[in-house]
C-alpha cells in the first residue's frame, strides 16, 4: 500500500484531527490507490513503488498526495454517519458543533482542486523524469497522451469555455480523462484531415517523447490543441477556424513541416473545405 494508515495519510491532510476508528479509511485508501494505477501509473510502477526505495521517494510521496486525498473526499458523506441497533445515527461531539453543509462543501471543493493539481503535478513529473521513462511504454500513458493534451491545466489553457461547450467541459481531472477518447477522434479524424494522418501521427509521437520543437511547430501544437479541445466540446466551427490557421502557417513554413509538405493533404488540399475529412489516421 502506498499510504498504510491514517498515520501515514494525515501528512498530507491537516484538516484532519480523530482520536479513534481510524481505520475507517482503509478500505478508501485502498480503492484510491487501485484508481490511480488504473488512471496514470501502472501496475508496474506499483510494484516498483511498493519497495519503498529511495531512488523513488519523490514519486511515491506524489502518488501518497493522491491517494491521501482521493480516500478522503471519497469518505466524506459517511465520516459522521454511524449505525446502531436502533438505526442509523449522527455522531456528535459535546466539545465541537458540527461544520456547515457550506462549510463541508467549500472544503471538497479545495480538496477536488488540490486532488486535479496533485494528478497533474504525477504526470508532469513522470514526463520530465528519465528515470520513469519506460512509463511512456504503458497503456495508461498512451491513453493519456493520445489526445495531445496531457494535463488538466493544459486542457483549461486551450479549452475555450463558451455556453455552446459549457454542458461537455470537464469539470474535474477524472471527467478531463474521460474526455480523452473524444480529443483522439477530434485529433485523428477532423484535424488530420488538415494537417494530414502522417504529420499528426509525428506530433503526437513527438509529444510523447518530449521532443524539442522548433518556434513554428510550437504555434501550430498550440493551434492544434485549440482545435481539438474544441470540436471534442462540441464547438466545431472555432475548432476548424484554428485548424485553418495552423494548415496558413504550414503552408507559408514549408520547410520547417516536411512531413507535411510530401503528404496529400499539402499537395491536393486548400484550407477551404466542407466539414466531412477524407483522411482518418489508421
Amino acid at each position: 500500500m502506498f499510504v498504510r494508515n491514517y498515520t501515514e495519510m494525515k501528512p498530507f491532510l491537516p484538516a484532519i484531527e480523530m482520536k479513534a476508528a481510524q481505520t475507517i479509511f482503509d478500505d478508501a485508501l485502498d480503492t484510491a490507490q487501485q484508481d490511480l494505477v488504473a488512471d496514470i501509473i501502472g501496475t508496474d510502477l506499483e510494484a516498483q513503488l511498493e519497495n519503498r526505495a529511495e531512488a523513488d521517494a519523490a514519486l511515491l510521496k506524489l502518488c501518497q498526495r493522491i491517494v491521501s486525498i482521493a480516500a478522503f473526499l471519497a469518505s466524506i458523506p459517511e465520516l459522521d454517519v454511524v449505525l446502531t441497533d436502533a438505526g442509523f445515527g449522527v455522531v456528535s461531539n459535546q466539545d465541537m458543533a458540527p461544520a456547515s453543509k457550506e462549510r463541508v462543501a467549500a472544503l471538497t471543493a479545495a480538496l477536488q482542486k488540490r486532488l486535479d493539481e496533485s494528478k497533474d503535478r504525477l504526470v508532469t513529473f513522470l514526463m520530465k523524469t528519465e528515470a520513469y521513462i519506460a512509463w511512456r511504454g504503458t497503456e495508461e500513458f498512451a491513453r493519456i497522451s493520445d489526445g495531445l493534451i496531457l494535463t488538466f491545466a493544459e486542457f483549461r489553457d486551450v479549452a475555450v469555455f463558451s455556453p455552446r461547450t459549457a454542458e461537455l467541459y470537464p469539470k474535474s481531472w477524472s471527467e478531463f480523462l474521460r474526455l480523452n477518447a473524444a480529443l483522439n477522434v477530434a485529433l485523428t479524424a477532423d484535424v488530420a484531415a488538415y494537417i494530414s494522418p502522417e504529420y499528426a501521427t509525428e506530433l503526437l509521437e513527438k509529444v510523447r517523447d518530449n521532443e524539442a520543437m522548433g518556434s513554428n511547430e510550437k504555434k501550430v501544437l498550440q493551434l492544434v490543441k485549440v482545435a481539438i479541445a474544441s470540436i471534442a466540446l462540441g464547438d466545431k466551427e472555432t475548432g476548424m477556424t484554428e485548424v485553418f490557421k495552423a494548415v496558413a502557417l504550414m503552408k507559408k513554413n514549408l520547410s520547417d513541416f516536411p512531413t507535411y509538405a510530401q503528404s496529400d493533404a499539402a499537395k491536393d488540399r486548400t484550407a477551404e473545405h466542407g466539414d466531412t475529412p477524407i483522411f482518418y489516421m489508421i
